[in-house]
């Protein structure tokens, strides 16, 4: 590979190495120049272009990340699409990361131009979300070296991995209470447990509250053991302070054994394990009152993964042991803000979805309707064929021919849904359906939103990018996420199981995690039109606009 500044009468085949904008076009940086482009460039007057020239056994970064990806993925990860020489692993499930720390600095110090990124070694990761992060630094990197990482990368099959979570199963929660302790904090107590043992799949089976003395918590250990539970959560009416204290002393007398009492997490310092026979016992520390992460919420993880816990793994958890409560969502933001802004080089294509039957408009199809001068779906297909989208699809049903003759002579593919009164799933996944195999995503179009416009469009098309996970991306005012949004092609197969009569909109929940906001400057993000009133007040915004 060769890096240099290259007269552009000579540098057909070379790949750009940063974005140029023209008028009416962007070349953006790694497109491979062709004769057309240099054409383009020296009629505006650029003569000179920076690029990489490709050399005999070197490989693209695109092939490079790939392969590096198909060596290092193990069990239950999916493997994303490169772009600009990044390329993502998936958990295919909830669970946590495996990773070997060896192999992973093995191939980062071999300084080959390829460099991994992971999570931590049992960090949780939810459904869909990156574990790990294959980059090439260079556009391409000679066959040897790029043998010699993978060589590492084979030494151990699947050095990056995932143990997904299993059902946890029946459990038992017991509360003890002394005088003068508030009933509302036992039953805040019993509501953020049941819904941590939720979270992680499994059920309160026996829910009992005792004194806090080692003769009755004793006895009540006993009555859930009888109900044949797989693990027993304890919260003491104080915080146990030592190994011979009240509540490891009830279950040493149940015939149980204290494992190990601490752990270097803060906040659950004060943790206790224990079993009786096989059934594992958790004096849960006083921190596990509030929902907030805390070092149970660790123990629990690993119970569910089936991962072995004992003293040595629980004293093996202090580096990042010192736990902030940091949601989901902000890490994801800030893993954003820190990773390098590429221009996307996704392709995305347009979904306009206009099958429906308009019932709230009485007779009148409503996509045919005026608004300021012309008709609803003309505008909102003619705002995607102004946007820098690769294609855009027209989804009919109702009155299929007036909509086809409306948008006749504009550079739209149409798809026909016979069946769109059974609801908006099916016309979506026709759509989807429809779409060619190589766009990297897609934007989804209401026809009855008249105010999107091509500025709209194009805002979120430049926040679009799967190479650093934004790859669901959605407008924001006022913090209520509108439409249109932007769905990255790994979750087509997502909304193909969608039924009835609703969009993708549920799958904003289900991925929040993956959801990149963009403000937007007005409320056209949220205007549809469904009645006759709804298109007289849209009239009349468009004679004040006027």
């Amino acid at each position: 590979m060769h890096f240099d500044s290259y007269d552009c009468g000579a540098a057909e085949g070379i790949i750009l190495a940063h974005t140029i904008r023209l008028p009416g076009k962007t070349l953006k940086k790694g497109r491979v120049l062709s004769a057309g482009d240099l054409v383009e460039l020296q009629g505006n007057g650029i003569h000179s272009v920076s690029g990489v020239r490709l050399e005999a056994g070197d490989v693209d970064e695109d092939e490079a990340a790939l392969e590096m990806s198909r060596a290092l993925a193990g069990p239950l990860l999916d493997i994303g699409k490169p772009v600009a020489g990044r390329c993502y692993l998936y958990a295919q499930s909830d669970g946590l990361a495996l990773v070997d720390r060896a192999v992973i600095d093995a191939i980062n110090l071999l300084d080959a131009g390829i460099f991994v990124a992971t999570l931590s070694e049992h960090a949780e990761c939810l459904h869909q979300q990156a574990v790990a992060s294959i980059k090439v630094i260079p556009f391409a990197i000679a066959r040897r070296q790029l043998d010699d990482c993978l060589q590492l990368a084979g030494s151990k099959a699947g050095a990056i991995g995932l143990q997904a979570y299993r059902a946890v199963g029946s459990v038992a929660l017991i509360l003890t209470e002394t005088v003068g302790l508030k009933e509302s904090l036992l039953s805040s107590t019993s509501r953020v447990t049941r819904e941590r043992v939720s979270a992680m799949g499994g059920h309160i089976l026996f829910e009992r509250r005792c004194g806090h003395t080692v003769a009755e918590l004793s006895a009540v250990l006993a009555e859930a053991l009888a109900m044949d539970v797989g693990l027993i959560l304890v919260c003491g009416a104080s915080i146990t302070v030592d190994p011979a204290d009240i509540v490891p002393s009830a279950i040493v007398a149940c015939g149980g054994t204290v494992d190990h009492f601490g752990m270097p997490v803060e906040p659950g310092n004060m943790l206790l394990l224990a079993h009786i026979g096989t059934c594992p016992v958790i004096n849960m520390p006083g921190c596990s009152r509030s929902p907030k992460l805390n070092g149970l919420d660790w123990v629990m993880q690993r119970v569910a993964a089936g991962l072995p816990l004992g003293k040595k793994e629980i004293l093996s958890m202090g580096v990042g042991g010192l736990i902030k409560d940091i949601s989901h969502r902000w890490r994801m933001r800030e893993q954003h803000n820190l990773i390098e802004q590429f221009q996307s080089s996704g392709k995305v294509a347009a979904l306009v979805l206009g099958a429906g039957r308009s019932h709230r408009m009485g007779e009148q199809n409503k996509l045919l309707a005026s608004v300021g001068g012309v008709a609803m779906m003309q505008r909102v297909v003619d705002a995607a064929l102004k946007a820098e989208l690769v294609s855009t699809t027209v989804v009919t049903g109702w009155q299929a021919g007036e909509v086809r003759n409306l948008l006749r002579g504009r550079d739209v593919a149409f798809v026909h849904n016979a069946d769109y009164q059974q609801g908006l799933a099916g016309s979506l996944k026709l759509g989807l359906s429809s779409l060619a195999p190589d766009v990297d995503g897609v934007i989804i179009l209401l026809a009855d939103m008249p105010f999107i416009n091509s500025v709209h469009i194009n805002e979120l098309l430049a926040e679009f990018n799967p190479a650093t996970e934004r790859d669901i991306v959605a407008p924001i005012r006022d913090g209520r996420l509108g439409n249109p949004v932007i769905w990255s092609a790994r979750y087509i197969p997502a909304m193909m199981k969608l039924e009835g009569d609703r969009g993708a909109r549920p799958l904003l929940d289900e991925f929040a995690a993956s959801v990149w906001e963009v403000p937007m400057g007005d409320d056209a993000i949220f205007m549809d039109v469904d009645t006759p009133a709804a298109l007289a007040e849209a009239n009349r915004r468009c004679e004040e606009d006027a």
